[in-house]
């Protein structure tokens, strides 16, 4: 995919958010806690919530972008540009 394509499938930060989620809800979602399958997502917060415990995770858990406070775009641009 070239940078121009890349842009037109990724042009913000909210459409990244929503393929990476549409991502981890594929795979799935597991509470590190409980180790609970079924969650609810807050939206807001872009935040996973464990129906059983009630433990909150984020988007980004369990990823290499776990505690980076970079945008999902930067993210997504750089992984383009090193594949």
């Amino acid at each position: 995919m070239n940078i121009i394509k890349f842009n037109e499938n990724f042009p913000d930060e909210a459409t990244c958010i929503l393929q990476f989620k549409e991502q981890k809800d594929r795979i799935g979602v597991i509470c590190p806690k409980c180790g609970c399958k079924e969650h609810y997502w807050l939206q807001n917060k872009l935040r996973y919530e464990c129906k059983h415990c009630h433990y909150r995770q984020s988007l980004r858990s369990g990823t290499v972008m776990e505690n980076s406070k970079l945008p999902f775009l930067y993210w997504y641009i750089a992984i383009h540009l090193l594949t």
